[in-house]
């Protein structure tokens, strides 16, 4: 039994040396047996991104096959979200998409996973980014830059690729699982910035009072608290009031961060754009700034909508509370 505990112990310090990222402090916690199946699931992904990308892309569209047919909580999410922004497609074309982006999401999570051990070498040869004359601009003038962005499929890979070319830094939300966690925010705080929580307002300030882009995506549904409705698709939508607040304290330029695959199986190619596209009064009225962002995220998406995180409940929360769960029941 003895044997057995320091054989699986020894085997976990050697996925531990293989996974390891930064020089961000490691809880002793997470070396706990209840741990262990995650860190044996890290190590797997460590050892298939070292294989040709195309192994990458093709077993991502493989997983996606199966959640399709699998994951049906998630698969109805999706189907709600493509019904109620995509009304002019017919039944068919929206199965298609729903399946696409399955597929889509798949490949974005191996695409993760591939972003957090890939070389900077690696990231440029397979990408490109245009607009960064905006940020130098911004930096020129001594202004922070708050760089708006969306749930894209390809979220953890767009970072690598703007971090390959310029620091940023990212507001992020902790991950329930504390071993995913801690891999991700290494990979981060290696190939960005600093990290800062979400709801860690003051250092946001601060960072854009030194000059810093600090990239924020804030199109997810956290409730009516701090959130005003806005269109989404023509979607009444809850939409975090934060960029005003941000703005009106730190006296930053926002600009917006779109990225999408260019599809090629094994050949894909991924492509970064900075976008000089709000209006000057951006941060001047939340209502305003909730519905600027959100026309943005919807152009951005539209090219190529299957690469949008739709398993996200994007419309969950409702104007009125006496409103229907759309995600309860859904019929086209």
């Amino acid at each position: 039994m003895h044997f057995s505990i320091f054989f699986k112990t020894a085997m976990m310090s050697r996925v531990f040396s293989t996974v390891y990222l930064s020089n961000l402090p490691m809880k002793s916690s997470l070396f706990h047996p209840l741990y262990w199946p995650s860190w044996l699931a890290i190590g797997l992904l460590r050892i298939w991104v070292t294989l040709p990308y195309s192994w990458i892309y093709y077993s991502g569209k493989g997983l996606g096959w199966l959640m399709d047919k699998t994951l049906k909580g998630r698969r109805h999410v999706v189907e709600v979200n493509i019904g109620l922004c995509f009304p002019e497609l017919t039944d068919t074309q929206q199965d298609a998409l729903v399946s696409k982006t399955m597929q889509s999401t798949a490949i974005g999570l191996l695409e993760s996973a591939y972003s957090w051990w890939a070389s900077d070498v690696a990231i440029k040869k397979r990408s490109h980014m245009e607009g960064l004359n905006h940020i130098d601009k911004a930096s020129e003038e001594g202004r922070g830059v708050l760089l708006i962005g969306a749930h894209y499929t390809t979220l953890d890979l767009s970072g690598r690729v703007f971090g390959s070319e310029r620091p940023c830094d990212v507001i992020y939300r902790p991950q329930r699982n504390k071993v995913f966690d801690y891999v991700i925010n290494s990979s981060r705080t290696k190939h960005l910035g600093e990290l800062i929580d979400k709801l860690d307002m003051r250092k946001m300030v601060k960072r854009l009072k030194k000059g810093h882009t600090v990239w924020y995506a804030s199109d997810q549904d956290f409730g009516r608290r701090g959130s005003v409705f806005a269109p989404f698709f023509g979607i009444p939508t809850a939409t975090l009031t934060t960029i005003r607040q941000l703005v009106k304290l730190s006296g930053a330029k926002v600009l917006f961060y779109a990225h999408h695959r260019i599809d090629d199986g094994g050949n894909s190619r991924y492509v970064g754009k900075i976008l000089d596209v709000f209006d000057e009064n951006i941060g001047a009225e939340d209502i305003e700034d909730a519905r600027q962002v959100n026309q943005v995220i919807e152009n951005s998406i539209r090219p190529c909508p299957e690469q949008y995180l739709w398993v996200h409940r994007r419309f969950k929360t409702r104007p009125s509370e006496d409103d229907p769960n759309l995600y309860a029941k859904f019929r086209r």
